[in-house]
């Protein structure tokens, strides 16, 4: 809080002290400065004011007068200008409401900044906030009272520059008088009182009337600023209660009042009532942040339960399916390499048995084909064993008709003996003689 008013105090002192002497230095220099320039034609009237250091001093306190004075003139415009732009809503239906208190305000403060400092934008904003904090506008006409007074005192300490100013430009005249006549008694020597009285009188009738000229100046310069001051005066003080009669037509009838200074049962029962209603309001408005806190906090827990659980399971799922897959891949690695095994055990046996069907095929195309050519060798000697029966046949034939019988027989049976060697040596049954043939021979 301190803080906060260091700065607004500290603007209200420049406001109050240093605008006015920077202005007033400012119009001293210019004064003087026209007069050394010639713009001011010289008159005599000007010995007033440049013939003293103190008369410098004086114009320069009158200048700070004057500055402060028409600083509190600019603001007495603006204040009256507020007069008419600065009001409130009308009222409808009747007096307002207490809960009006704040819309009032806030409507307030919609107005142009350049509003908000003067004295019937402060007198309304704080009559409603006096209302809105009470609750009540039983004792507003007090209050608008109050802060009248305030403002009145206000008004008065905004002429204390002023009246420093009016107090001081005599003193310093009076300084500047006898400062005059001290030195003209000082520059007053007696051998010129009898040498030459004539030239040591004008010489201190000089020096007193410029004595005296300040001591003029300053009450002149003090009546101009004492008269400025009563003019600004009467009409900051019509402004005052121009806006005290606004600020009671706006506030002392717009709301509702219960009770009063010397009835104040009702007003209480009101406020008890009103601070029952309000403490239950709270207390169930605590309630109910404190149940929705507790459906929250229950909330979020089951929703970090179900958050832990859906994690915990979805964890459990991944090392259960990892395993199982794993278990699975090896498995099934495990049975495909037996089963290449396998296949590769069959596939050997296949490729051995393909090699021995192979070594078989080739072995019997071998044998095969020394069959073909014994075959073949059986069927020439087929074909000689038919030639030599024939000639057999022939021979038999032939020798029926002879008597050496025997001779042949024994001859056939060597020839049969041949025959068979050879037969079985081709490896085929041997040929014998067919008896009948043979009855037939003897």
């Amino acid at each position: 809080m301190q803080q906060t008013d260091a700065p607004k105090i500290s603007q209200s002192i420049a406001a109050k002290l240093g605008w006015p002497i920077l202005i007033g230095s400012a119009l001293t220099v210019l004064f003087y400065g026209a007069i050394h320039f010639g713009i001011i034609p010289h008159h005599s009237l000007l010995r007033y004011v440049t013939a003293h250091p103190v008369e410098y001093v004086e114009v320069g306190m009158f200048m700070v007068g004057i500055a402060a004075l028409l600083l509190k003139a600019g603001q007495l415009i603006g204040e009256f200008r507020s007069l008419s732009h600065v009001d409130l809503p009308p009222q409808e239906n009747g007096r307002d409401k207490i809960e009006q208190a704040p819309i009032l305000l806030n409507v307030l403060h919609q107005l142009p900044e350049s509003f908000h400092p003067t004295l019937l934008f402060q007198r309304l904003a704080k009559g409603l906030q006096h209302v809105h904090a009470s609750q009540t506008a039983s004792n507003l006409q007090d209050e608008l009272k109050y802060l009248a007074d305030i403002d009145q005192e206000k008004c008065e300490h905004d002429y204390s520059m002023v009246r420093i100013v009016i107090w001081a430009t005599p003193m310093l005249g009076f300084l500047g008088t006898v400062i005059g006549i001290t030195l003209a008694l000082g520059n007053l020597s007696p051998e010129a009182l009898v040498n030459e009285p004539k030239v040591a009188m004008e010489s201190l009738l000089q020096g007193l009337s410029v004595a005296f000229d300040t001591t003029a100046l300053a009450l002149t310069l003090s009546i101009g600023l004492m008269f400025a001051q009563f003019l600004l005066g009467r009409v900051e003080s019509e402004l005052l209660n121009n806006v005290d009669a606004i600020a009671a037509d706006e506030l002392n009838a717009r709301f509702e009042t219960e009770g009063s200074a010397t009835d104040p049962s009702v007003l209480a029962v009101k406020k008890m009532a009103e601070r029952t209603i309000q403490t239950t309001q709270d207390l169930v408005v605590r309630q109910t942040e404190l149940w929705r806190d507790t459906v929250s906090s229950a909330h979020q827990h089951w929703q970090r339960l179900i958050s832990t659980s859906s994690e915990q399971m979805e964890t459990a799922l991944h090392n259960a399916l990892t395993e199982s897959l794993k278990t699975h891949a090896d498995a099934f690695a495990t049975a495909q390499q037996q089963t290449i095994q396998r296949s590769a055990e069959q596939l050997n046996g296949v490729v051995d048995a393909l090699y021995q069907v192979s070594s078989s095929i080739q072995t019997q195309h071998g044998q095969l084909t020394e069959q073909g050519s014994i075959l073949l060798k059986v069927v020439e000697a087929t074909g000689e064993v038919a030639n030599l029966e024939q000639s057999l046949n022939r021979n038999l034939e032939t020798l029926a008709g002879k008597q050496h019988f025997e001779e042949t027989v024994q001859s056939l049976a060597a020839t049969i003996h041949l025959l068979n060697s050879r037969m079985s040596g081709s490896g085929h049954a041997s040929v014998q003689l067919d008896r009948k043939d043979k009855g037939q021979a003897a």
